[in-house]
């Protein structure tokens, strides 16, 4: 079976972002013919393959047309791109951004936002090497996810995150550091807590 879908883009830099982000993250066969600013891309398989491959290549279209609005980032897309020194989960990246002024979500394998790409990019790597940082610290996993979002937020060490935290009365001091409530009540106290500088 086939496939063809059309996108039209602003700019030939678009143009560029976009064929390379399909070099590197769509395995289905495929093939590209571009006219100026519009691309037309014919995709080959099954028809479940197809139709997973044609959410992917709208996705990013989108994320090459970066500065518009909301961007849906595939997850898969991001942990491909980024370089991790640790695993991550993908909603720390979401807390991360929120605290810092951009209101990200994560909802099912994707991230939605309005950081620029590299911004995202950037946010994850920087994370991976908090998470590295925070597993000499005795915190439970939530409590390092929140740990590390509010530390890259405010641009302060993880050991200064976890005192601030505890000062606020959102974490348990113990032998383990835990989260004092739920992980969304932690997160609603933050937004109004957190003031990014």
């Amino acid at each position: 079976m086939y496939l063809t879908l059309s996108f039209k883009f602003s700019s030939r830099e678009e143009v560029v972002r976009f064929l390379s982000f399909l070099e590197k993250h769509l395995k289905t066969t495929y093939l590209v013919t571009t006219r100026l600013d519009h691309v037309y891309v014919q995709l080959e398989g099954e028809e479940k393959e197809l139709e997973e491959a044609a959410a992917l290549v709208k996705r990013l279209a989108g994320l090459a047309r970066q500065g518009r609005g909301v961007v849906q980032i595939p997850l898969l897309v991001l942990f491909r791109d980024a370089n991790l020194a640790r695993p991550i989960p993908p909603d720390a990246v979401a807390d991360a951004l929120t605290l810092s002024g951009v209101a990200s979500h994560v909802r099912g394998d994707v991230l939605e936002t309005s950081a620029p790409y590299e911004e995202v990019l950037k946010t994850a790597e920087a994370l991976s090497r908090m998470y590295e940082e925070a597993e000499r610290l005795p915190l439970t996993p939530q409590a390092r996810k929140v740990a590390v979002a509010y530390a890259y937020a405010r641009g302060v060490p993880i050991e200064k995150a976890v005192e601030e935290l505890a000062e606020a009365g959102l974490l348990n001091k113990g032998s383990v550091i835990s989260l004092r409530y739920p992980l969304e009540e932690v997160r609603r106290r933050l937004q109004s807590l957190n003031r990014p500088g």
